[in-house]
């Protein structure tokens, strides 16, 4: 039950953002057609109802996984909202508060989110229960009502007209209704009935019923209820003259009802909102055709942003640096530490500067990113860019470390490109390149299958990987959270190894820098192969780690 209020969690997340985005468009597309902001609507159902989505470059929802499912397990508790300044307000609160004390055995989340979702469903069976009381007491009151023609009954308990029943819709007005209000107010209902509205707000109250723990939940529904009076009035009054509308907007006021609590059903006729339907009502102009062609394509654009999840780490496109050194001046180049991904997704190259002269160099901030296109180099720039060409000096045979973004090229085509960056010795300047490969991610689902307990750890201390040798060229790895490297017995570990390869390929899902990642050199017992780890061992093996070729099938 926790996972599953976990899942209604993220899912009521992701449709957060879509109500955000309606609240806004109700606004800009005030002149539309009502029943468009109706499905609009629709796009925060769809979005609620499938647990299923494709992935697009074109979504807009920053996280569909904010609450990790393996939150209650995870010693150090992590949300990932997709917000870089959001995750660094919340991710110091939830570690100060739910981090277990070393002597804690168990996970503070572990105790507490059971607790929550039994809270979350003890407040969704009162709603249900709520709605299923409402729905006896109405028919109940009905229960003498009489037929008057058609699916149209009147009753002498009903205070104003409404629909009623999700199957064979009827109509119940009260007996003191007169006949010129009679008119509208029958082809209001009969309105809501072609819609099926009486479908539709039911479903909108079962999603709140569920969700009822997100404010925004409980605003989209009042704003769903209001929007689908008012696409109802104007279904009604678009062909009526400016005297009939008055009439209508008088047997509004007449059939008013002063409802305060929310409900699922009925469809009243002067339910809510009566005075802003008023006011539409009277001021009411056909929309313009390019104002209908606007809102319709801004439904589609919300549906693709919306509906669709962002790609996933897993099929991110593969980045694989080349082991060649190409410079202008002989002696002083730059090397590949690491690569790895901000927060906001873009690569950052993470270089070492090396002047092995015995004259000083100067470089600034400058480079540049072109894309091998036949055999020519052209630059992918996104824009102009603007640099802080505040210089630094690199001494003779120093060394020193810079790192470079992607963020303002475009790197999006698999193929060749380089990386240049720009230094100057006596006031000549030169360049100095680094070409790297994007090519298709290899896939992770083959390593997650094989090895799943190195998926899911907590990267907030660190990973750490143990390497044993079983020969002079075999390499065994096992990965760890680096909070765990505090265990004494290795034992575990030694039963299943991976390959470097297939641990670099692990980790790069991660999304965590290199610093990050101890490697840790270990002797395994089970292997005859003799080593001796020391110093030079290490550094030797660290090396070996971080420029093996990634993993790919």
């Amino acid at each position: 039950m926790s996972q599953i209020f976990l899942s209604i969690t993220n899912m009521s997340i992701s449709a957060s953002y879509i109500i955000l985005a309606i609240l806004f468009l109700r606004i800009a597309l005030k002149k539309a057609p009502k029943w468009i902001t109706v499905a609009l609507w629709g796009i925060v159902a769809v979005r609620l109802i499938c647990p299923f989505s494709v992935e697009s470059m074109l979504s807009l929802i920053p996280s569909v996984e904010t609450v990790s499912p393996d939150i209650m397990t995870n010693r150090i508790p992590q949300v990932n909202t997709g917000i870089p300044i959001v995750n660094q307000v919340i991710k110091p609160i939830i570690n100060n508060s739910f981090t277990p004390d070393s002597a804690t055995s168990v996970p503070p989340l572990q105790q507490w989110i059971p607790i929550v979702a039994s809270i979350w469903i003890f407040g969704m069976s009162v709603l249900l229960i709520y709605t299923i009381i409402s729905y006896v007491r109405i028919r109940r009151k009905i229960g003498t009502a009489v037929l008057f023609c058609d699916n149209i009954y009147q009753s002498e308990n009903t205070v104003s007209p409404f629909v009623f029943g999700l199957v064979r819709s009827k109509i119940y007005l009260p007996f003191n209704i007169n006949k010129r209000d009679m008119e509208h107010v029958v082809a209001h209902e009969r309105a809501h009935i072609h819609r099926k509205d009486h479908l539709w707000k039911p479903l909108g109250f079962l999603l709140v019923a569920i969700h009822w723990f997100n404010p925004l939940m409980w605003l989209g529904y009042v704003l769903l209820c209001r929007d689908i009076e008012l696409a109802c009035d104007e279904k009604v009054i678009k062909n009526l003259d400016r005297e009939s509308r008055a009439d209508y907007s008088e047997a509004l006021l007449n059939c008013s009802v002063n409802r305060r609590m929310i409900a699922a059903c009925p469809l009243a006729f002067g339910e809510v909102g009566v005075k802003e339907r008023v006011k539409s009502i009277i001021n009411y102009k056909k929309p313009a055709f390019w104002m209908i062609i606007t809102a319709v394509v801004a439904c589609v654009v919300v549906a693709v942003c919306f509906l669709t999840n962002p790609p996933s780490k897993e099929k991110r496109d593969w980045i694989n640096p080349s082991n060649e050194i190409f410079t202008e001046y002989e002696g002083v180049y730059v090397t590949t530490r690491s690569i790895e991904r901000n927060e906001d997704g873009h690569v950052v190259f993470n270089l070492i500067w090396k002047n092995d002269t015995e004259k000083q160099i100067t470089f600034g901030k400058d480079y540049s990113i072109e894309y091998k296109a036949g055999n020519k180099w052209v630059n992918v720039a996104m824009d102009e860019i603007a640099f802080d060409l505040i210089a630094i000096i690199l001494p003779r045979h120093g060394e020193t470390y810079k790192s470079y973004s992607t963020q303002e090229f475009d790197i999006s085509k698999k193929g060749t490109y380089r990386l240049i960056v720009s230094f100057s010795e006596d006031n000549k300047t030169y360049k100095t390149w680094i070409e790297f490969n994007i090519s298709k991610s290899p896939s992770v689902e083959f390593l997650r299958e094989k090895y799943p307990e190195f998926f899911g750890l907590h990267d907030e201390d660190g990973l750490t990987v143990y390497v044993w040798q079983f020969s002079a060229d075999d390499y065994s790895c096992y990965l760890v959270s680096t909070a765990m490297d505090r265990l004494t017995d290795m034992s575990f570990a030694f039963t299943k190894g991976a390959s470097i390869s297939e641990v670099r390929t692990i980790i790069d899902t991660y999304g965590i820098s290199k610093d990050k990642v101890v490697v840790s050199a270990v002797i395994n017992p089970r292997s005859s192969y003799d080593y001796v780890i020391d110093d030079a061992y290490r550094e030797n093996l660290k090396t070996i780690f971080w420029s093996a070729i990634p993993y790919s099938e």
